[in-house]
């Protein structure tokens, strides 16, 4: 089998941005959490984790969260996910 590698490849605009994004904040030292994995990359998860990121996967972690910095994640989340945490911060 042969395989050929596209000129460009890596991630679109918007994961990338994501992603970018979350090595950013984690340069900080603050901490940092990612609404469910930012990515389905278990490299760049594993990663960022050493950096210090965590992944919260709930509504429930979310809303423990008092401080920090919360990355959703490339897929999105539903409206009602962000107004429930708006309404603590």
């Amino acid at each position: 089998m042969e395989v050929i590698l596209a000129e460009h490849a890596g991630f679109c605009f918007g994961v990338k941005r994501a992603v970018e994004q979350v090595y950013e904040q984690a340069a900080t030292g603050k901490p940092i959490y990612t609404y469910g994995p930012i990515i389905h990359n278990e490299e760049v998860v594993k990663d960022l984790a050493g950096k210090g990121v965590q992944v919260i996967e709930s509504q429930e972690d979310l809303m423990q969260i008092k401080e920090g910095t919360v990355v959703i994640r490339s897929h999105g989340v539903s409206r009602e996910i962000c107004e429930d945490r708006k309404s603590v911060v």
